[in-house]
């Protein structure tokens, strides 16, 4: 690790000199969490049912560094450990890429590197920056990976009185970091309404991903969503439905009797907020939010039920700026099939910090 860290400074300070860098900007985030879960068991980030307990853990712990070069490049960088990428508390690469303005501007931009892949509006989120304190918990299954290494071209127009457009198409390597024979291509557009905070979009992702070890190479497989969101006048409110195609072995739900290429999956989640100005310099405001998330693990099935849901509630208050706060989180198990394992209960404690 020390050799590339030296590497890395040594090429900082080169292209530093021959492309005028800018002094960079450095942020983070530093999330803290205490669970409180009702029984030994939930599932994790997969979708499996593992046994758990309650416990403190560090969310996410980064250090992100962003600038310019120059009127045509911008690059990033973060690294840290967070607990849904299974560092633990291993410091890692967690994101970083260069990105090339040929107008100057955001109409058009080519880039490389680890990104943030936009899978709709909640997953392409940054962790931390969602209205609950997780995301859906079908997220794995969208995304099996969450920050892919690979090329993208991003688009965003100003439409004027009739909204504007967003856009990024994505080409990545696969789920087990290369491209032989994988891929991972994503197809993202959304329309700025001429509403204040509105938004309406959608992607579509083709991978290739090893969903049969009985099979010869890879096996195609596919997703695709539609959803709102607006964020406005202290309101948030954001709706999602996904429908997968194709889940790694591990994915499959309890009881399935076909191989990870024939599962289909139907996600959905909608959620919604509200954020109160106190007036107070000590808590400047409050949000509280719910959420409800429904996942058919199984949507193809000739027979069985297999719709997993859950009701998620509540509050987010800042404690001097809104850069520091605590959100108390509560996650139940809304329905669970007959005969399949039930959820936990989880209470999330979180102090969060951005700086």
């Amino acid at each position: 690790m020390k050799p590339l860290f030296i590497v890395a400074i040594l090429c900082f300070s080169v292209s530093s000199m021959a492309l005028e860098l800018e002094v960079p900007e450095i942020g983070g985030q530093i999330l803290l969490d205490y669970l409180s879960i009702s029984r030994d068991s939930s599932y994790n980030g997969s979708g499996k049912f593992v046994a758990a307990s309650n416990r403190f853990r560090v969310r996410k712990a980064t250090l992100e560094i962003s600038g310019t070069a120059g009127e045509l490049i911008r690059y990033e960088a973060s690294f840290g450990i967070s607990s849904c990428q299974g560092s633990g508390t291993i410091m890692a690469l967690k994101e970083a890429g260069i990105r090339v303005m040929p107008f100057g501007d955001d109409r058009i931009i080519l880039g490389m590197g680890m990104f943030h892949v936009r899978r709709g509006f909640e997953l392409g989120e940054d962790c931390g920056n969602t209205l609950t304190t997780e995301k859906p918990m079908f997220k794995k299954v969208i995304s099996p990976v969450c920050h892919p290494l690979g090329a993208l071209l991003e688009t965003d127009i100003n439409l004027g009185t009739i909204g504007g457009i967003e856009g990024q198409i994505a080409y990545a390597n696969g789920n087990s970091g290369t491209l032989n024979e994988e891929h991972d291509a994503n197809f993202a557009l959304f329309y700025r309404l001429p509403v204040e905070g509105l938004a309406i979009g959608g992607f579509y992702n083709d991978l290739a991903l090893e969903m049969n070890p009985e099979l010869e190479g890879y096996e195609d497989a596919s997703r695709y969503g539609f959803g709102l969101d607006y964020e406005a006048n202290g309101i948030a409110v954001r709706t999602e439905i996904v429908h997968v195609k194709g889940v790694l072995p591990g994915m499959r739900p309890q009881g399935c009797s076909v191989t990870g290429e024939n599962v289909e999956n139907i996600c959905m989640f909608a959620e919604a907020g509200y954020s109160f100005d106190t007036g107070s310099e000590a808590i400047p405001s409050t949000t509280p939010y719910i959420n409800y998330q429904s996942w058919d693990r199984w949507s193809n099935a000739d027979s069985g039920d297999y719709e997993f849901s859950w009701i998620t509630g509540g509050v987010k208050t800042c404690i001097g700026s809104p850069d520091t706060y605590i959100t108390l989180d509560y996650r139940i198990p809304a329905a669970t099939p007959d005969g399949l394992n039930e959820d936990a209960s989880v209470l999330t404690a979180r102090f969060g910090l951005v700086y």
